[in-house]
Formats: C-alpha cells, structure tokens, sequence
C-alpha cells in the first residue's frame, strides 16, 4: 500500500506492507517510494503510467511469497504466528 500519511523529502511515498494479525497490523516498508498520482488506491498497485510499475509489482510479489512461505512454515510446526514474526521475517531477507 502507498503510505499516503508519510510524504519523503522528495514528494513521494514510501511503499509499505500491511500485515494483519489477530486484529493487529504491522507495517513493512518495501524500500521504494512512488508519488501518489502513480498509485491506484483502489487496486493497490501501481498505474499503468508509473515508470517503475513492473519491477514495483515484482517487488510487491516477492515480498508477500516470502510473507505468505513464513507462515506456512510456522503453520507445519503448529506454533502461533504473530505479526511481528512476519516483520522480522521480511527485515532479514
């Protein structure tokens, strides 16, 4: 999601991941920022007219494969997730 409430330095906005987890969210930045006009707010992905939008996506994908292997993996050793094991799990890859 596009962090609309942060503005960087240079106009744009820091893209973040949204985990939730028994009623409690955690956010992950992925590392990029985008200005909002190149966000579509409704989809949650880039607009076809953003420059980057392929390798935005890309990154966005990744991130949640990793997210979504996390837990998972956790679900096979039938332990309870928290969402900040998801935040720390993202940060070290």
């Amino acid at each position: 999601m596009c962090y609309k409430s942060k503005t960087l330095s240079n106009g744009e906005h820091p893209l973040m991941l949204c985990v939730c987890k028994d009623g409690k969210r955690k956010y992950q930045s992925l590392g990029v920022s985008i200005k909002a006009e190149q966000w579509d707010f409704k989809a949650n992905q880039p607009k076809a007219k953003c420059p980057n939008r392929e390798r935005i996506t890309i990154l966005i994908n990744e991130k949640i494969t990793e997210i979504q292997k996390a837990a998972l993996d956790k679900r096979t050793l039938c332990k309870g997730i928290g969402s900040e094991y998801f935040q720390g799990y993202a940060k070290s890859k």
